[in-house]
């Protein structure tokens, strides 16, 4: 399901505070308690220009939590919403994951390297939340931009992708 692009930028603009905020709270829980990556997925992180891939920390989970309260998960399955459950997520410099696969983790460092060209959570969220609601989450440019740097290598000689 996709919307009309006014339709989606109010609805953006009007959960990604919320979001961010849930967000940074999030990345500040990983930072503290999670992991550095391994020395070839730092070298990746610094060709995708992340700006001092030694401070990305992961954290290993059985579950990504989401920013919504399970009751509205439950709803959204009740009449039919499609509901994601990922197998990782990036949150600023925090990578909270259901494994540490070396191709999962080069995705989501996409997306961290996304937040900072960006400008940080709330710029960031209200992009992304944008583009899943009018392009859909599969066919949004930061998923595809993810999907791509993350098979091909960091640099890409141009460092804009929107």
């Amino acid at each position: 399901m996709t919307l009309p692009a006014p339709l989606a930028h109010v609805l953006a603009d009007g959960l990604a505070p919320v979001i961010a905020r849930w967000s940074t709270r999030r990345e500040r829980e990983i930072t503290a308690a999670g992991s550095p990556l391994p020395g070839s997925l730092q070298a990746f992180a610094a060709d995708l220009g992340i700006e001092d891939p030694t401070r990305v920390r992961l954290q290993l989970a059985t579950q990504v939590p989401l920013p919504v309260p399970a009751l509205c998960i439950r709803l959204a399955k009740r009449i039919g919403l499609p509901v994601v459950h990922p197998a990782g997520m990036a949150l600023g410099l925090g990578i909270c994951a259901l494994r540490a696969d070396d191709s999962l983790l080069r995705h989501e460092l996409v997306h961290v390297a996304q937040y900072q060209r960006l400008g940080g959570h709330l710029p960031f969220m209200r992009q992304y939340l944008f583009e899943c609601l009018h392009d859909g989450y599969a066919d949004s440019p930061l998923e595809t931009e993810a999907r791509d740097r993350s098979l091909r290598g960091g640099s890409t000689g141009s460092g804009n992708f929107l």
